[in-house]
Formats: C-alpha cells, structure tokens, sequence
C-alpha cells in the first residue's frame, strides 16, 4: 500500500398482436411449489451452506505457506527450480519478474486461464498477473478479487509479508478454493504491479478495461490484511466510495457476510476513504470497488520495512478471517450456480397434423437471473437446452403460431422431455426487438 500519510477521501420486449390459443403437454415436468435456490449478484449475503464450505476450506498453514513463499521465508520453486524471493520492488529486475513468474505458475497450476498483462514504468516492461474462470452463464460479467504484490524498501531484503503479500495470499487462497465451484459470472484473480509508485498497473488495467467496455461489476481489492496487535480488538477498514454506483453495495455484502458466517471481525466503513490502494484505479474509470484493509488505528510499526516479516505476525486468526470475509464476499457477488446444471429438450409438433415442425423459435428464460436463451426447433421439430438447475419459463413461438409458455424446473443432471403441440394463429404481427443497452461510453483519452 503506498503511504498512508495520504489518507483521500435478454430480457428483450416484443410487439405482438398474435390471438393465444396453445396445448402443452408435458411428460416429467414439475409442478411449481418453490422457487429455486440459484441466485445472481444481489448485493445481500445469508448464511449459505455450500458458501460455508469455501470458507472452511480457507486453511491457515496454507495461508501461511502462501505467505511465506512471497516474502522469502524459504526457497521456492520456479521454472522448476530452488528460488528465494527477497524481495518484490517493481524495478528490482529479476527477484521481481520471479515474484510474478511465481504467481503464473500458481494459477496455471489451477487450471485457470492466465496471462502476464504487460505495462511499461520506468523505461521497463512489467506485468500485472490476471488469471481468470469465465462464468458459465454470464461470461461478460467481471467480479475481480485483487492485490499488488510488488514492495518496498527499494535497498535490501524487503519481504513485504503483510504489505502486501498478505492480500496476494489472500487472492491465491481465494483462487485455489472458487476455481473448484461454478459461477455464472466470470471470476478475475488478479495482481497488480507497482503500486508502491503510484497504483501503476491497476491504472494501465483498469482504464483499457474501461476503454474496451467491460462489464466489471465489482472489485474487491486486498491491500494489508494480516496485521493486527495481539490480544487488541479485530477492527478492519472499508473503503468505499458511495458516488460510485455498485461500491457501497460490495461493502454491505462484506459486512454481511462477517455476521452471517460468524467471523471474528469488526468491519467499519472507513472515513475519510484514500486513494492510496488500486481500489482507486477502478473508482477513476467508474467501477463499483472496495479496499479491504486492517486497522489503521492499529497501524503495522514495521511498514515499508525489512522487519514486515511473516514472523512479525501476531494474530493469524485475525488474517484468516479477513481471508474467509473477502472469500465469502465474492463467492456472495459472483453468480454462483448452487445446484449444477440440467438439461430440457422436447418436440415441437404441429398440433393438427401431429407432424414435427422444424425452425420453431424456442426461448428459456429465467427471471430471477435474468437471462433469455434461445434456439430453433431441427428438422425433426428437436430441441435442447443446458440450464442451471431452477424455475424458468419455456416459451415457443414463431410467425404463424400462437405463443405457449410454461413454467419448467429444471433438475441437476436431469433430462426434462416436454413435447410441445402448437397451434396456428389467425392473426400475426411483425415483431422488432428493442435498441440494445451500451454499458460504458468510453472517455475521450481512449485510442
């Protein structure tokens, strides 16, 4: 963290005049008693089981571990061979590209896809490490967990154990533990270079985001999260900036998911907020995002120094937890499919001649998350769909046809067979969709 002397402040409407006349006939589908348990970003958290589960999977020894490997505890390897990272300073050349040759191969490791996200400072080329699980259901939809994992002092070892390999380790822990569940929104785990100068990767980031209009629907970034005075009260800080739609939203889930799953913090909304974290870098381009930090009236005495070591620390149950909040708020945030995915499929036939009708518009809709997907009947009137397990409306209909909708559950691992009859309608209109909405208007600076 630089110095916190500088404290700142589908669904898609149609016209129709089609007269509805429709029989369905349904094999093995369900009748409506409940509502399902799959859910979107909604900015609320309540104890959930399969959340719970993540959070218990958050190991101390590995956090540890993580923690120790950054700061130069032990040796590590990388490229398949024995190194020691002694420090994590931006311009320090090779112990800095190893720190983040270290952090490529932990997320390659996962299965994740992960790239070096190249940016220049200093006459010297430097990388941003973005590993990333795309969402299943809404791919465009980004929800990032971030950290820097670059250091001072610029002479000398400079293990930066909690500032900031502490929230590193937070985003590996956090990666590790997601990348095994599915989520309907894309996942970034993401670590930022040079912030110690100014948050100069996360602004080179975050502005082409903003520039190529991506759909970044919240930041949670970890910035010092392991300090915390023994036997002192767990107080931590969020920063947050409530000019920017979505952030305050992110803190609340933060804040609720600390009660919810009972962990020993106490989160306060910090005032003033700073600037002084690659939170900001969102808030410029006008991404929802928050800070995650300890304290800072219980401030680490070895900051920017050789002594913020991992043996410095003095409450690991303190860092843990911060871990679990973050973990938790994301997992809250990111769309996660509770229930796995099934599957529906049926025929289309022509309720007069019986015969299968091919080309049918068919669409699945989902009104608790808010998607509409759609296909077209094949030369023997069949059609599928995947789906995530839950109620959600299955229509058909085309020119010439009267519309048929019903309410359908779809089942994990399961086949729901419908077999639809449509009839013919005596009147039809020519339908057109609405304009589409654009998320970001890009600022004048963009190339």
């Amino acid at each position: 963290m630089s110095n916190p002397a500088f404290k700142q402040i589908m669904p898609i409407d149609r016209l129709r005049n089609l007269v509805l006349l429709f029989v369905l006939t349904t094999l093995c589908l369900v009748t409506p008693t409940h509502k399902g348990t799959a859910s979107a970003s909604t900015g609320k958290a309540s104890l959930n089981q399969r959340v719970q589960s993540m959070l218990d999977q958050v190991d101390p020894d590995v956090v540890e571990t993580y923690t120790g490997d950054l700061s130069g505890a032990w040796e590590v390897i990388i490229d398949s061979q024995p190194y020691t990272i002694e420090t994590r300073h931006a311009l320090s050349g090779e112990p800095a590209g190893k720190a983040a040759q270290y952090l490529f191969e932990f997320y390659e490791s996962l299965g994740l896809q992960v790239k070096y996200d190249q940016f220049s400072f200093s006459n010297q080329s430097l990388f941003n490490i973005i590993a990333e699980k795309e969402g299943s259901v809404f791919p465009e939809r980004v929800f990032l967990i971030t950290s820097h994992y670059d250091d001072v002092p610029v002479e000398g070892p400079a293990p930066g154990a909690d500032d900031n390999a502490s929230g590193t380790a937070g985003v590996m822990m956090a990666a590790k533990i997601l990348s095994q569940y599915d989520f309907g929104c894309t996942l970034r785990f993401v670590n930022f270079g040079a912030e110690e100068y100014g948050m100069i990767g996360s602004q080179d980031y975050a502005h082409r985001a903003y520039c190529s209009g991506e759909d970044i629907q919240g930041v949670i970034n970890l910035d010092m999260i392991a300090w915390n005075t023994s036997g002192s009260p767990t107080g931590m800080d969020i920063h947050s900036l409530s000019s920017i739609a979505g952030s305050d939203q992110l803190a609340t889930t933060f804040q609720q998911v600390v009660s919810d799953y009972s962990l020993d913090l106490v989160p306060d909304l910090a005032d003033p907020v700073t600037t002084r974290s690659d939170h900001s870098s969102f808030w410029k381009n006008n991404y929802p995002a928050i800070l995650v930090s300890e304290d800072w009236d219980d401030f680490n005495p070895n900051y920017h120094s050789a002594a913020d070591d991992l043996d410095s620390f003095q409450d690991f149950d303190y860092y843990t937890d911060m871990i679990k909040a973050s973990l938790g708020t994301l997992a809250h945030m990111g769309c996660l499919v509770e229930d796995g995915w099934g599957m529906v499929s049926g025929q289309v036939i022509d309720a007069q001649s019986q015969d299968p009708v091919s080309g049918i518009s068919i669409e699945i809709h989902n009104p608790q998350w808010g998607y509409t997907w759609f296909t077209r009947s094949d030369e023997n009137g069949d059609f599928q769909f995947s789906a995530p397990s839950g109620w959600h409306k299955l229509s058909v209909d085309d020119l010439g046809y009267a519309r048929q909708e019903t309410d359908i559950l779809v089942m994990r691992n399961e086949t729901r067979v419908n077999e639809v009859e449509i009839e013919a309608a005596d009147e039809m209109a020519i339908f057109l969709p609405l304009s589409a909405n654009m998320n970001h208007a890009p600022p004048q600076d963009c190339p």
